[in-house]
C-alpha cells in the first residue's frame, strides 16, 4: 500500500502536480478513464480529410427539392482543334430504356445567340442525351444523377480524324464497329477532380490526359478529371472509380456504347 502510494507521488511529480493525495483506507486502485485514440491508436487527433472526398463512405445529408415540372439544361460544345462550337451541333434526350432515341422526350435543339443548346427537361430526368454534328464524333451524355435543377455544362469533343491521330500517336487505330468512353471523375464538391483510377468490366484501351494529350495506357484521371477508353464493344459498360491511394470507391456509372460513337459518363461520389 505504502509502496504504490509511493509511486503515486513519484508519477504525479514527473506530471507537473504539485502535491500528491492519499488513498483512501481500503483502497489500492486509481480509477482513470482512458484518453481517447486517435486513428492511429496514439492518443493523437484524427488526421484531417480532404474535403474533395469527405463524403466517401458516409450516409447522404437529407436535402430539399423545390418541385417543379421542367428543368433548364444548357450546352456548351468546344472542338479544340477549332477552339469554336462545330458547326451544325444538335441535341436531343432520350428516355434510358429508349437506347435507339426512337421517341426523343426533348429536342432537336441547335446553338442559340449565347452559342448554347437549351433544353427543357421533366425534373428527375434521368435519360440520356444524343449531341450531334456532321464534324464530330456523336455523343451519348448519360445523366448519372437524376437532373432536379437548373444546369450548365460544357463538353470537349473532337472529329474522328483527330481521334484517329491522337490514337494513333499511342500505336492504337480506331475500329469504326467499336465504340468509345469519356470518363469525367468527380469529388464530393461536384467538381471534375483527378487522382481517381477509372476501370470497366467490358474492355476496350484505356487512356487518360498527360499535359493535355491523352496518353494510351494510363487509368488514373488527371487534374482536370478526365480519362477514358477507346476500341470498347457495343452494349451496356459499368463504369467505376476509385481514389488513388485508399481504394474507396469513388462512383460508378452505367452507359451505354454504340460503334463508332463516344458514350460520356461521370463518376459522382454516391455517400454510401
Amino acid at each position: 500500500m505504502r509502496r504504490r502510494l509511493l509511486q503515486c507521488c513519484v508519477l504525479s511529480g514527473i506530471a507537473g502536480n504539485v502535491g500528491c493525495t492519499e488513498l483512501a483506507p481500503g483502497s489500492d486502485t486509481l480509477q482513470v478513464a482512458p484518453a481517447p485514440l486517435g486513428a492511429a491508436g496514439t492518443g493523437a487527433e484524427p488526421l484531417p480529410v480532404d474535403p474533395k472526398w469527405a463524403c466517401l463512405g458516409k450516409a447522404a445529408p437529407p436535402s430539399a427539392v423545390a418541385l417543379r415540372p421542367t428543368v433548364g439544361f444548357s450546352l456548351g460544345l468546344n472542338d479544340p482543334t477549332t477552339q469554336a462550337t462545330p458547326p451544325g451541333s444538335s441535341m436531343r434526350a432520350c428516355n434510358r430504356f429508349d437506347i435507339d432515341c426512337a421517341t426523343p422526350v426533348q429536342g432537336p435543339a441547335e446553338p442559340a445567340a449565347d452559342g448554347l443548346m437549351h433544353l427543357e427537361l421533366p425534373q428527375g430526368f434521368a435519360g440520356f442525351l444524343e449531341i450531334t454534328s456532321p464534324t464530330i464524333i456523336p455523343v451519348l451524355y448519360f445523366f448519372s444523377q437524376p437532373l432536379q435543377a437548373d444546369r450548365q455544362d460544357e463538353f470537349l469533343v473532337v472529329s474522328f480524324a483527330t481521334a484517329q491521330a491522337l490514337a494513333a500517336s499511342g500505336a492504337v487505330a480506331l475500329d469504326p464497329e467499336l465504340g468509345l468512353i469519356a470518363v469525367r471523375t468527380m469529388d464530393c464538391q461536384g467538381e471534375l477532380s483527378g487522382g481517381v483510377e477509372f476501370s470497366n468490366q467490358t474492355g476496350g484501351v484505356p487512356f487518360a490526359f498527360v499535359d493535355g494529350l491523352p496518353a494510351i495506357g494510363y487509368t488514373v484521371s488527371n487534374r482536370e478529371g478526365l480519362g477514358g477508353f477507346v476500341n470498347v464493344p457495343p452494349g451496356l459498360v459499368v463504369l467505376q472509380g476509385q481514389e488513388v491511394g485508399s481504394a474507396q470507391l469513388t462512383g460508378t456509372a452505367s452507359v451505354v456504347v454504340r460503334k463508332g460513337w463516344f458514350a460520356y459518363g461521370d463518376l459522382n461520389p454516391a455517400p454510401q
